[in-house]
């Protein structure tokens, strides 16, 4: 990148953040943040405005460095890259607001616009971002994938996903609302796993990387980082919620590095065996 493209990017980033803040701005009303909440040490300092708006930048400025790391791999040309991996955070980040309902018992509807106001700003992102990140040049060298291996992906995520998480839920380890909220717990455990299938189907691309590299590099950098910063803004806020937090960063980011290599080792086969 030129000089004067790190300008433009760095104006991009901030541009969606300001849009973010105007979001939630606007949807105040549907906000589900408790009346009296127990603040972490930073919020009580800075505040919660100023914290939330260091998390907008620190989120923002690590979805577009993703970005730019996987831009010339994911599928496609031009805008269709910021589009595909757009659409893959907007999904991300969307759905993982819907665990509000089943930990805290949030309204849907509240969660949904709150969710909306930081998948929006990311999505526009990262459209203005592929612009001038990558150039007609480059060769369109998506994975040719039939339908059915693709639901077959999207099954495997939900259900490694699905099984590991439980394994935690039941232990313990992770705070759930297995307990209280069963029905809604088991619909977005489940659900977060294919939507997490299909981010891993909008962004892969063939390369000459291995199979565990591959794997390694969704799991920890594309899906993990984007899942990382989602995550932190509750202990950046909030007390109590550090060490869970930083539990479902390790344990996730495990569970979808192996669903990972798993779809890459066995759907593929499965899917050919089928067709021959």
């Amino acid at each position: 990148m030129t000089n004067r493209q790190r300008v433009k990017a760095v104006l991009i980033v901030l541009g969606c953040v300001a849009m973010d803040i105007l979001l939630h701005v606007l949807t105040t009303p549907f906000s589900t943040m408790p009346e009296n909440p127990d603040l972490s040490q930073l919020a009580r300092v800075l505040g919660i405005e100023i914290t939330a708006i260091l998390w907008a930048l620190l989120a923002f400025s690590c979805v577009a460095f993703v970005f730019f790391r996987i831009c010339k791999e994911i599928p496609g040309k031009s805008w269709m890259k910021g589009l595909r991996y757009g659409l893959a955070i907007f999904l991300l980040w969307q759905f993982a607001m819907l665990e509000g309902v089943s930990l805290f018992g949030n309204p849907i509807p509240n969660e949904i616009v709150v969710g909306l106001s930081d998948a929006i700003p990311v999505l526009v992102m990262s459209l203005l971002l592929s612009r001038f990140s990558t150039t007609g040049e480059e060769r369109d060298r998506k994975i040719p994938s039939a339908g059915r291996q693709k639901i077959l992906t999207v099954l495997l995520f939900a259900g490694v996903f699905l099984a590991g998480r439980y394994v935690f839920y039941v232990t313990g380890v992770l705070r759930s609302g297995y307990v209280q909220r069963p029905l809604q717990t088991l619909l977005w455990t489940l659900l977060m796993g294919a939507i997490i299938g299909v981010t891993f189907l909008l962004v892969r691309q063939s390369n000459t990387r291995s199979v565990r590299l591959q794997a390694a590099r969704f799991g920890c950098m594309i899906f993990g980082i984007n899942w990382s910063i989602f995550l932190v803004f509750m202990p950046m806020l909030f007390s109590g919620f550090l060490a869970d937090s930083l539990l479902r960063i390790v344990i996730d980011m495990i569970l979808i590095t192996l669903a990972s290599l798993f779809s890459m080792l066995f759907v593929s086969r499965i899917s050919s065996k089928k067709l021959s």
